[in-house]
């Protein structure tokens, strides 16, 4: 996700966002299918209107979670993106979902002379930058349990929908080991 920080829905989007709104197209997007493509040009951004996504890098032929993607969450690879280069993560539906999607042409060619959709570009950038700090510093400072339970209070309704394998990849942690934290916290 961009930024955990900005929450938004289509009856309250910033000012900025607005002149976007003229192309954005709302698509239902199926369960399992991908929006961003771990080597593919990323070509879009888009806001969640209903569902939970998940980002996650492959290494070895393994996934690893960097991230979900919820209701009201703006979301893309920004530095494929804004780079012109094959994204580095893949951004996969966890449910049946629907989001506006905004093109990447169609965004840079109204913002070349839209200083205010520049300005919301850059803080979305620097809110991402933040997030990405936060979870560094919170992998090194807080427990996978302690990260678990911040995951439980901020989404509770959305994190049910989460397979439990992929929320343990996303603590760094095995399935057996979330299985024993949620007995304990139970």
């Amino acid at each position: 996700m961009l930024s955990p920080k900005i929450n938004f829905d289509t009856k309250q989007l910033p000012e900025a966002l607005l002149p976007l709104l003229t192309f954005a197209r709302q698509r239902n997007i199926e369960k399992g299918k991908y929006l961003v493509e771990q080597g593919l040009h990323c070509n879009l951004f888009f806001l969640v209107l209903e569902g939970v996504f998940r980002t996650y890098r492959t290494t070895d032929e393994q996934d690893f979670i960097t991230g979900f993607t919820f209701k009201g969450d703006l979301d893309t690879n920004p530095y494929s993106l804004f780079n012109n280069i094959p994204s580095t993560e893949t951004i996969e539906a966890l449910t049946d979902a629907v989001v506006l999607i905004f093109p990447k042409e169609d965004l840079f060619e109204a913002r070349n002379n839209n200083l205010p959709l520049q300005d919301f570009i850059i803080t979305l950038l620097a809110n991402y930058v933040e997030t990405l700090e936060t979870r560094l510093h919170q992998n090194r400072s807080m427990t996978a349990e302690q990260r678990y339970l911040q995951l439980l209070q901020t989404q509770p309704e959305e994190i049910k929908k989460i397979p439990l394998g992929y929320i343990a990849s996303y603590l760094g942690i095995t399935k057996e080991r979330l299985s024993r934290i949620r007995k304990k916290l139970s």
